[in-house]
């Protein structure tokens, strides 16, 4: 079979198949070596073999977020879309905030909540960090995060920051003498 390799050149190959070891990737087989092309990049050199892409089996991309809400066995990101099952034998991984270094296999997902193969040991919450993808491998929490007590502490100065800047201004007058002291 004929296609247009990764340096535009037209040359025949000995199959051309979906990588299940690097998803999105198209493997091409050539007489002595093998060249990978993104999926996307296959197909714009390639539209006359879109047939060998199978759209149906592209896989999700990689995605990182914020956890919304957790239970022992799901996990939850109120802000994404996602397709049916699109992050099923994914590995989803804490990569910061509570429960952090935590890595679980997704075995089934919905439009924003990802069902995982076994509980949770600490159960994320709302200062946890995650992402999915079928590249992790050994992880190592390194206590990404501030305890509650400093977050409670950085959260009331902001709180106070807030109400100062929101107040209204005193009328401008000029004093190099007084010198204004700010409320936090």
């Amino acid at each position: 079979m004929k296609i247009i390799d990764i340096n535009d050149s037209e040359r025949d190959c000995k199959s051309a198949i979906l990588d299940p070891d690097y998803p999105g990737f198209m493997k091409v087989q050539f007489k002595r070596h093998h060249e990978w092309m993104t999926i996307d990049e296959f197909l714009n050199k390639n539209p006359n073999l879109k047939k060998l892409t199978n759209k149906a089996s592209i896989p999700a991309q990689d995605v990182a977020g914020i956890v919304s809400s957790s239970g022992s066995n799901f996990l939850r990101d109120s802000s994404q879309k996602w397709s049916e099952n699109c992050y099923a034998e994914f590995f989803v991984w804490i990569s910061r905030g509570k429960g952090e270094g935590q890595k679980r296999t997704v075995t089934r997902n919905g439009p924003n909540i990802l069902h995982i193969n076994k509980e949770w040991d600490v159960k994320p919450n709302k200062s946890s960090q995650y992402v999915i993808s079928h590249n992790i491998h050994e992880v190592i929490a390194r206590d990404n995060t501030l305890p509650e007590e400093d977050m409670k502490q950085y959260e009331k100065k902001a709180e106070k920051l807030r109400k100062y800047r929101e107040r209204k201004p005193e009328p401008n007058q000029y004093n190099p003498k007084k010198k204004k002291k700010l409320p936090f």
